[in-house]
C-alpha cells in the first residue's frame, strides 16, 4: 500500500535523505529508488512511495513519486553576501577608485567652464539607470528568470553610464567574473576617462550656451 508524506531531509550531493509520513515516521529515501524520469526532489517536496526492507534492515522508501514540488523561496539582494568567488578584493575596489575618477573629472570640467552642467547631468542620469539595470539583472539571475543582455548593459554603459555600472558591479558583485564582459567594461571606461581628462585639461571643449 502506497503512502505519502514530505521531504524533510535530503543531501543533494549524496542523493539521499527521509521522508516523514503522516503518522510521523520516517522512512529512508535514495536517488535510485525514484521512479523513472521523476526530477531530484528537494526537501518540503510531498512524496508518494512504497515501503520495502533497506540495507540495514529498516524500512525504507521505494517505488518514489514526487506529487507536489516546495515552492522555491524568492531570492533578493539580501542574499549577495560575500566576493564572487575567484575575485581579489582588490579588484572588486578598482571599480570604485575609476568611478570616483570619472565623478571628479566631470566636476572639475564643469568647475572650469569647460563642460555644461547638462553633461554632469546626462551622466547622472544614465549612471542610475545603468545601476538600476545591474540591479535588475542579478536579481533575475538569482531567482533564474530573464536576463538583461550583455550588449545592453555595455551600450547604456558606454551612453554616460559607465560611472553607474562600475558602482553597481561592485555593490552587487555582479559581471565581475567573465573576462570578455570585464575587458569590455575597462574599455569603456578608460574611454570615458580619456574623454573626460582631455576636457577637463582644455584639450577639447563643448559649446558652452
Amino acid at each position: 500500500m502506497s503512502r505519502t508524506g514530505e521531504l524533510v531531509q535530503w543531501n543533494n550531493k549524496g542523493g539521499y535523505g527521509f521522508v516523514r509520513d503522516g503518522t510521523g515516521n520516517d522512512f529512508y529515501v535514495h536517488i535510485s529508488k525514484l521512479a523513472e524520469g521523476e526530477p531530484r526532489p528537494r526537501p518540503g517536496d510531498q512524496l508518494r512511495f512504497d515501503i520495502a526492507t533497506g540495507r540495514n534492515g529498516r524500512p525504507a522508501a521505494i517505488n518514489i513519486v514526487v506529487t507536489a514540488v516546495a515552492p522555491v523561496p524568492e531570492r533578493s539582494m539580501r542574499d549577495v553576501r560575500r566576493l564572487s568567488d575567484g575575485v581579489p578584493r582588490y579588484q572588486i575596489g578598482l571599480r570604485t577608485t575609476a568611478a570616483t575618477m570619472l565623478t571628479l573629472l566631470i566636476l572639475l570640467a564643469i568647475a572650469t567652464d569647460r563642460a555644461p552642467l547638462w553633461l554632469g547631468t546626462i551622466y547622472a542620469l544614465m549612471g542610475l539607470a545603468s545601476a538600476l539595470l545591474y540591479r535588475f539583472d542579478k536579481l533575475y539571475a538569482l531567482n533564474d528568470r530573464w536576463r538583461v543582455s550583455e550588449a545592453n548593459l555595455h551600450i547604456v554603459d558606454f551612453c554616460f553610464g559607465i560611472i553607474g555600472g562600475l558602482i553597481a558591479q561592485e555593490i552587487y558583485r555582479h559581471k565581475t567574473v567573465k573576462p570578455r564582459f570585464v575587458a569590455v567594461t575597462w574599455a569603456l571606461a578608460l574611454i570615458h576617462v580619456l574623454g573626460l581628462a582631455m576636457l577637463a585639461l582644455g584639450w577639447v571643449s563643448i559649446a558652452l550656451p
